[in-house]
């Protein structure tokens, strides 16, 4: 489509284009006119998530796109959880019930009225008010109502007494009448007599600084439950400056009834709605310390003066925070207990625009740019509820978004300190262990005492060693002695007393060497070691004495002294001795070493065993408890990173967001012309009806001879006439080119020109006639042949010029115009025409001569502009197209203005068409549109 189709389109649909987004305007405008109002309210929360400082570093903590992008992501889930909505949501219905009356700061008039009518009874009694519920509330009402009603009952049936009284005093009444009409002088009045004037007045008090319903009602002598009840007091404040009435109607100089007790305190107490004791005790307070402020409330210090304590914010003034706390926990137990109760439907399945889930879901969470600050956005039709549901959300989202952070850390703490402790366990049970080991065996030092006896046991062997070189040394000598001595000398050698002496003096030695080695153990030994060794040197000795007697034999048998021979072999004698006593005792020596080798060695496998524990659980209690340190630390680094706070709380939206019920007609304006202009375009793209030459040409796939416009009173055309014969005029110019200069076959007079369709209707006769009238004005003869499916009188017409010739059953049988017509019905059988039209049923409902279809010049294809092109009138045109000697021609039949446009320019348009002509055509429109899919 090019952009002057597009303006076409556009031009003759600008009624629809017009009328049906004005009509959605309206309907839009109708539905929002009694739009709710809406306001806006927003509150920071600073999160600390980049920016925040930890116990880990003193400096900046790194950040990290992706952990901060899922930090945020958490915070912004959290407050859009369900857990935070439901809180919110019970929260803010308890403000609300908890209210005695509307609050534009936090629900307006309209709303809490419809909130108490709403919700039903059995919701509002878990309402807290004053530690009592709204059973409780209800019971103290009625006691209270009764009182009431009886203290006036009492006050009427006083009133009347002391009227009586008086009555009959002033007529003179006597006493004995007094006492037969039941009227003594018990009977007093409540007030001593006064005067009318007296009666009437009002007594009022000016509430001063510091002064009190109790002192006030003992200054005047006035029970302080009169005082309520006459003043109708509510509020445990006196306000300075408030007028409180003393009495109405009674004497002014005693006022104090008789009956009066000032007890009378404790008998209101238990009814009323407040403790009466703070009641009477109030001090009068300035009225900037009202607590109706919302910022802070009054509160009597302990010296009598008034101190102002900070708020929660969510709870209204005069509403104490614990009965705020017992009603959210009275709704929190109900909305728990069921899925079907009332405030689960309301917060679920209920349409409040307020306190259901899907209302407060409409929480708008952004994060400021890069920053560590997060935006909460709420809009509600309430300006009071709006900042107050914001208010709750922010308390509710830091709240439970640090008990998460706490219960990370909580839970690991925990697990540490059971593993420590459980380490700490294992450890002591190892050492213990290890003592009771190290005092079975007696062990003080393994290594220590390892090595001294290993370096021992060298020291022995080597000991040991020296003395087996010494014994062979020794008994080596002896043998050579002995084989150089005489035979007398082996007698003297070998006589009693000196064997004897050798025996005594082995054995002493022998004794000596046992008890120096254990000297290091007992003292007593050291004495003993001497008395031996003396005894030992007095062997030799004496071995010595009987040596020397044997000096006599100085010389051995090769010559040498025997005296030397004798002291040589002394010696050897008494070394051999000793030798053999040591290795004596050096043997049972090395025995003990084995045993005692035997009993260290496994002990020191198992110490290492031990130690072997102890080192692992000393490390595994080590690693645990510094890791129990981490988490300690991370625990308290969580918490001081959670410092997440309101640094812009809500704000009280005092305008309403501007109304955005223009933006919404402007868009329906917008939807519905664009809508109306794309089905129209839709509706264009996929019309197939041959409605232009360019269609005519991509899908029947003939030249046009010309088209012939929509001739009625709807045409917006000026001189329709001359376009008309000017388009009749381009057919006829079309036909003779045909004809005469782009023919196949040569042709001669009379052209046979033939005028067909594939349906019916479509205006051959019509089109005919136009294009032979206008022939005859150029002087051509031409003869219409128009067909009739019934047997006609043909008496009045003029056979020369047109003929009606029936439709037989034969009729595609004959060959010839001679077999169609018969010449004697012609005016002059000699009479030549230029041209015959001849006009044929249409070919896809009807049968037609195939003879005469072949022998015709031209083919004319008559197609209404509203046709459509299928595929049986393409098969029809097919065999036309075979049979014919030349290739059809098409005369588009009501052709619109455009496309008359087409074949002729600069004609305009006139604008004579009636609005109701105008609405019919557009409003028909759409049933003259016939969609079909394009096949390939």
């Amino acid at each position: 489509m090019d952009i002057n189709q597009f303006i076409r389109i556009f031009r003759n649909n600008l009624v629809l284009l017009i009328a049906i987004p004005l009509l959605l305007a309206i309907i839009v405008y109708y539905l929002t006119r009694n739009q709710d109002k809406v306001y806006e309210s927003e509150t920071i929360i600073y999160t600390g998530v980049t920016t925040g400082y930890s116990i880990e570093s003193t400096a900046q903590r790194p950040t990290d796109f992706f952990s901060t992008s899922a930090q945020f992501d958490n915070m912004i889930n959290l407050i859009n959880s369900r857990q935070t909505i439901v809180e919110s949501a019970i929260m803010l219905l308890a403000q609300s019930l908890s209210l005695e009356s509307y609050n534009p700061q936090y629900i307006s008039n309209e709303n809490y009225d419809k909130l108490q009518k709403f919700i039903p009874k059995y919701v509002k009694d878990l309402v807290v008010k004053n530690g009592k519920s709204g059973v409780l509330r209800e019971k103290e009402e009625q006691i209270r109502s009764l009182e009431k009603e009886i203290r006036s009952l009492e006050k009427e049936i006083s009133k009347k007494k002391t009227r009586a009284i008086q009555e009959l005093s002033g007529n003179g009444v006597d006493t004995t009448t007094r006492i037969k009409t039941g009227l003594t002088k018990d009977d007093a009045p409540l007030t001593t007599p006064a005067s009318t004037a007296d009666l009437a007045g009002t007594i009022t008090h000016t509430v001063q600084a510091g002064e009190s319903l109790l002192t006030i009602s003992q200054k005047y002598g006035v029970s302080i439950g009169k005082l309520r009840e006459i003043n109708d007091f509510s509020s445990q404040n006196l306000v300075v400056g408030q007028q409180v009435i003393i009495s109405t109607g009674i004497q002014s100089g005693s006022v104090m009834p008789q009956n009066y007790d000032e007890n009378d305190a404790s008998t209101y107490s238990e009814s009323d709605d407040v403790a009466y004791s703070e009641l009477i005790n109030t001090p009068a307070v300035e009225t900037t310390q009202s607590a109706t402020t919302g910022v802070g409330m009054a509160e009597k210090r302990d010296d009598g003066g008034l101190a102002t304590i900070d708020k929660d914010p969510v709870i209204p003034p005069g509403i104490r925070k614990d009965d705020y706390d017992k009603t959210v926990q009275n709704l929190v137990n109900y909305y728990n207990s069921s899925d079907s109760n009332f405030v689960y439907g309301l917060l679920h399945y209920g349409e409040s625009k307020h306190y259901s889930i899907r209302s407060l879901k409409t929480l708008q969470i952004y994060r400021i740019n890069n920053s560590d600050l997060v935006r909460l956005v709420f809009l509600s039709d309430d300006p009071g509820i709006c900042q107050q549901t914001l208010k709750i959300i922010a308390q509710v989202f830091v709240k439970n978004y640090k008990v998460l952070k706490a219960n990370q850390t909580d839970l690991v703490v925990e697990y540490f300190k059971k593993q420590v402790d459980s380490a700490d366990a294992v450890l002591q049970a190892a050492e213990d262990r290890l003592l009771r080991f190290n005092k079975k065996n007696n062990i003080i030092n393994y290594t220590e005492q390892t090595k001294y006896i290993a370096e021992q046991k060298e020291d022995l062997d080597l000991y040991y060693q020296n003395e087996q070189i010494r014994m062979a040394q020794s008994s080596a000598s002896l043998r050579e002695l002995e084989t150089n001595l005489t035979r007398r000398d082996s007698i003297y050698l070998k006589s009693d007393m000196i064997n004897q002496k050798r025996k005594e003096y082995a054995e002493v030695t022998e004794r000596i060497l046992v008890n120096e080695l254990a000297e290091d153990y007992d003292d007593r030994i050291g004495n003993e070691i001497q008395r031996l060794r003396l005894k030992s040197e007095q062997l030799r000795d004496d071995i010595k004495l009987y040596i020397d007697q044997l000096y006599l034999y100085s010389h051995s048998t090769q010559g040498m002294p025997i005296a030397r021979l004798l002291d040589e072999w002394l010696k050897s004698a008494l070394a051999y001795e000793e030798a053999k006593a040591s290795l004596v005792v050096l043997s049972r020596r090395k025995i003990d070493f084995v045993k005692t080798y035997q009993r260290f060695a496994p002990l020191g496998a198992m110490l290492k065993r031990i130690e072997r524990e102890i080192t692992v659980a000393e490390q595994s209690y080590l690693e645990l408890l510094r890791s129990l340190n981490l988490a300690k630390m991370r625990q308290q680094n969580l918490q001081m990173a959670t410092n997440i706070r309101v640094v812009d709380p809500p704000y009280f939206p005092i305008q309403a967001n501007p109304s955005k019920a223009k933006y919404l007609v402007i868009a329906a304006a917008m939807i519905g012309f664009i809508l109306v202009a794309f089905i129209i375009l839709v509706l264009e793209y996929f019309d197939s009806s041959l409605k232009t030459p360019n269609r005519i040409a991509d899908q029947v796939g003939l030249k046009i001879a010309g088209a012939f416009p929509i001739v009625d009173s709807a045409s917006d055309m000026k001189n329709l006439v001359y376009i008309s014969n000017r388009l009749v005029e381009m057919i006829i110019q079309n036909i003779k080119l045909k004809l005469k200069h782009n023919s196949l076959y040569p042709v001669s007079k009379p052209y046979l020109i033939l005028f067909f369709s594939t349906e019916g209707q479509v205006g051959k006769t019509f089109l005919a006639g136009k294009i032979a009238n206008k022939l005859r004005t150029y002087g051509e003869k031409v003869l219409l042949l128009n067909y009739s499916k019934e047997e006609e009188s043909v008496a009045d017409e003029d056979m020369n010029f047109s003929y009606s010739y029936p439709i037989r059953d034969n009729f595609v049988e004959i060959n010839n115009l001679q077999e169609l017509i018969s010449s004697n019905t012609l005016r002059r059988e000699n009479y030549q025409y230029d041209y015959i039209f001849l006009e044929i049923p249409s070919i896809i409902h009807n049968a037609y001569p195939l003879e005469i279809l072949q022998s015709a010049d031209i083919g004319l294809l008559v197609i209404k502009s509203t046709s459509h092109w299928e595929k049986a009138d393409a098969a029809a045109l097919g065999i036309i197209r075979d049979i014919s000697k030349e290739e059809p021609m098409v005369i588009l039949n009501e052709a619109e203005d455009y496309a008359i446009q087409e074949m002729i320019s600069g004609f305009k348009r006139e604008k004579q068409n009636t609005l109701l002509q105008k609405v019919k055509y557009y409003a028909t429109y759409p049933f003259r549109i016939r969609i079909q899919v394009k096949e390939n």
